[in-house]
Formats: structure tokens, sequence, C-alpha cells
């Protein structure tokens, strides 16, 4: 009798099933990161808000740490696909762009759609990370990023006329485009995401743009 033909083993369903409690984990992390707090947001709290043990988030996500750096990364991109934002579409059309007024409003679009995700998320973790190692590594490591992201376009502006030093232009888009002043105007004084971002926008063409 020959062998029976062995089955190929197809994982697809269960890598499917992972990914979909991983991002049920996550939006656990994210309900008690803004609700409790981050030292609140322990792993064994989150898988019990997730419905899963705790093995499963060490294993597939981590320490609270990484929870909350994972959750910032959802919410920087919006989603949990893998691309990165800088080859997006909506970015990679921003790089292209030759005209700094429309630069600038874009990426201003851009932004607010972020800090409404993310600048929560921040200000919570930045009130636990004087006291938690892992925390101020995850926010110095996004405080990086953005860093050489504004950088990045600070140069865009400068290849296209906008008159300045980088230093100066960058620090500016930097100072704008911060969690701290969406949570002054919107979460504090209740400023829509409309109205903070015609602020961010006017202040930038005004800086930057519209110098005498």
């Amino acid at each position: 009798m020959p062998d029976p033909v062995k089955r190929r083993y197809d994982a697809t369903a269960r890598r499917e099933r992972a990914a979909r409690t991983r991002r049920e984990v996550l939006a656990a992390a994210r309900e008690l990161l803004l609700s409790e707090g981050y030292p609140a947001t322990s792993v064994p709290a989150v898988a019990a808000a997730a419905g899963v043990s705790a093995e499963f988030v060490y294993k597939n996500v981590g320490g609270r740490a990484a929870l909350l750096a994972a959750v910032l990364d959802v919410a920087l991109a919006g989603d949990d696909a893998p691309v990165a934002v800088a080859d997006r579409e909506r970015m990679v059309a921003l790089r292209a762009e030759t005209d700094p007024r429309v630069l600038l409003s874009g990426y201003v679009a851009v932004a607010v759609e972020v800090q409404q995700r993310v600048a929560p998320l921040l200000v919570a973790a930045r009130a636990a990370a004087a006291a938690d190692v892992g925390a101020a590594e995850v926010l110095a490591k996004a405080d990086r990023e953005r860093l050489a992201g504004m950088t990045g376009l600070a140069r865009h502006l400068l290849s296209l006329g906008v008159p300045g030093e980088l230093d100066r232009v960058r620090d500016v888009l930097w100072t704008c485009t911060s969690a701290e002043l969406h949570d002054l105007l919107v979460t504090r004084r209740g400023w829509t995401p409309a109205a903070y971002g015609e602020f961010v926008l006017g202040t930038l063409r005004a800086a930057l743009l519209d110098r005498g």
C-alpha cells in the first residue's frame, strides 16, 4: 500500500486568530492607559481585560513598557498593518510636494489626526516616566523619532525656498505639533480638532512662510 499523501499544515487561520487577539490586547491596554494610567496597566490587568492569559501577552507583546510601545505604534499609524508610517501613501505624496504652503497644510492635516490618537497616550505615560525606566525609554525613543521626522520636514521646506536655518525651522515644527500643545488646547481647553488644526497651520505659516 502506498503511503497516504500527507497534508501540508496551513497555519494561516492560527496566525489570523493570534493577530486578532493581539489587537484585542492592545485595545485593552490603550483603554487602561487612558482610564487608569500607566502604573495600573500591568500585564495581568491587560490580560484580564482582553480575556486572555498573561502568558499570551508576554509572548505576543511583552511587558508593560512593550505594551506602551505597541499601543503608541498602532496609534501613530492608525492601524497595525506592517507598513511603516513613512511609506504610507499620504506621507509619500507629501515628500513629493513642491509647494511649501500645500506641504504644510497636508502635514498639519496628518498631524491633527495623529495627535487625536497619540497625544492622550503620551501625556498619560509622561506622568509616570519619571518613576519608570521602561516608560521613560519608550518616550525617549518616540521623541527621537519625532525629532528626526521634523528634521526631515524642515529640510524639505528649506529645499523649497523657505527661509531660515535648519535648527530653527525644525524646532518650530517640533513645538507646534507636540502632544503637549494638543493637550493644552484640545483636552484642557476644549478646542475642536478643526480649531486646533487651524491654529497650528496659521502659526506655522506665520513663523515659517510669512516672515517679513
